[in-house]
């Protein structure tokens, strides 16, 4: 079996990891943030075009109508458009598969889409944290980080769940970080250019997100000068046509989403706002993900050794992360990064790195037989600290089940700055409250037309399959 997992391991964990994002309670859309990358593969598959003039019948649902505007005689999506054209792909083998079968697909249909394209996202990003931390790490501190970004983290229960472009983000990022390493140990000039198209994605799926990528720009002009010109390449042909669209549409670099520079104010309110994002009871990154306390001194473990060049190309995303956090600090919606998903959206991009900051802490305290980290303060350490870092992945993975399986039968889902740092209104507590009288089932989903494989069910569910 050792053999089997060694030889397929990236197979096999990217079914594993599949299949529990596809695991729910409950499906819908949770925003109509959603909703116009949800319905874009649809507008190309359709009618090759970006646009929602055929009037699908999520806008005439008033709370997803915000999510779509018109421009130039055409309805457009307010929202940058990578993600629904990256996911294109898995509803055109839907649409294949539905032809074969001759069972036409429901707009409820496009809900399982969804779903499963998030689902997908989120587990190939897993795979390659995995992939990462083999790099890095002895392999069982590897799955072990793979395995707290998957379900120890807002991966579960924020980016496996929809199509927020935050799941994006965190499988760029980390494509990111792959393609440095695995350029490092090549040095084939395609890795640059490879590098440069994922980063033109990476702009223009979410901007503001882009800061995440000054640690690789500044590693290539630091290190692979030469690469620069196969790097710059890659840039303008991954970015350019979205770059291209947004011009062409509304007429400025960043589509739509330029509308959001004006709720991001400079005043001394960042303070509060840059703590809330980290702590607040119904936002903070470390109160949904208490685990990811451990990358700050996996941090500090990367420093004392960054002489190695991969870590130092890593240490230059603590920075990056630090900015990341002080523009959505700036940012007057801060707070709405928690409405209608469950708990840090805008921060849950850098999960991937600093989950590879905690694979440090795990490597130092638990090596294996590579040498790859040591043990310096004997057996009685490692097991205080084996208790300590046990019970955060097991409150981490409980607060995300709780998200996945509870919070979407929570009624309540708006959020103001009142009501982030109100502890006494949790919606992780008010999630376990509520949830587990009102599922009415557990299915495992499948790609439409096939129908679901239904594990438990309470009462009779209609998701659209008769």
């Amino acid at each position: 079996m050792r053999e089997i997992f060694h030889r397929y391991d990236y197979i096999l964990l990217f079914i594993a990891l599949f299949l529990a994002y596809t695991t729910v309670s409950n499906i819908n859309f949770p925003s109509g943030d959603v909703a116009p990358a949800s319905f874009m593969p649809e507008s190309l598959i359709l009618h090759q075009n970006l646009y929602f003039d055929y009037v699908p019948p999520i806008l005439s649902n008033p709370d997803y109508t915000y999510a779509f505007t018109m421009v130039q005689g055409h309805r457009v999506s307010l929202f940058p458009v990578v993600t629904g054209v990256l996911v294109t792909p898995i509803y055109a083998a839907s649409h294949q598969m539905s032809l074969a079968l001759s069972t036409p697909l429901e707009t409820t249909d496009v809900y399982v889409l969804a779903k499963v394209s998030a689902a997908a996202i989120a587990a190939t990003a897993g795979v390659l944290v995995f992939a990462v931390g083999k790099r890095l790490f002895n392999r069982k501190v590897a799955l072990a980080t793979a395995l707290i970004f998957a379900f120890a983290t807002s991966t579960w229960s924020i980016s496996s769940q929809a199509l927020w472009q935050q799941g994006t983000v965190e499988l760029l990022l980390v494509l990111l970080i792959w393609l440095v390493m695995r350029n490092e140990e090549t040095g084939w000039w395609g890795y640059s250019v490879l590098l440069g198209i994922v980063s033109g994605l990476f702009v223009f799926n979410r901007p503001p997100d882009a800061i995440l990528l000054i640690p690789v720009i500044v590693w290539m002009v630091w290190q692979h000068r030469q690469q620069l010109p196969g790097y710059a390449a890659g840039a303008v042909l991954g970015g350019f046509p979205f770059f291209w669209y947004n011009y062409s549409v509304f007429g400025n670099l960043f589509g739509g989403y330029s509308a959001n520079l004006q709720f991001f104010i400079l005043n001394t309110d960042f303070i509060s706002h840059y703590l809330g994002l980290l702590i607040a009871p119904n936002i903070g990154l470390l109160v949904f993900c208490p685990v990811l306390v451990l990358s700050l001194f996996g941090y500090l473990r990367v420093y004392r050794d960054r002489t190695r060049p991969l870590r130092l190309f890593l240490l230059l995303f603590g920075p990056a992360v630090l900015l990341q956090i002080l523009l959505y600090s700036f940012f007057g919606l801060w707070s709405s990064s928690a409405a209608y998903c469950f708990g840090p959206r805008f921060l849950t991009g850098c999960v991937p790195v600093l989950c590879l900051y905690t694979g440090f802490f795990l490597d130092c305290f638990f090596p294996g037989d590579t040498g790859a980290g040591s043990d310096p303060a004997g057996s009685w350490k490692r097991q205080a600290v084996t208790l300590i870092v046990g019970g955060l992945v097991a409150v981490s993975v409980v607060i995300q089940f709780i998200g996945v399986f509870f919070y979407p039968w929570y009624m309540v889902k708006t959020m103001n700055d009142e009501r982030a740092w109100d502890i006494s209104d949790s919606i992780i507590v008010q999630s376990l409250a509520w949830g587990p009288f009102s599922i009415e089932g557990i299915e495992w989903l499948a790609p439409p037309p096939l129908h679901p494989l239904v594990l438990f069910r309470f009462s009779p569910l209609n998701y659209g399959y008769g």
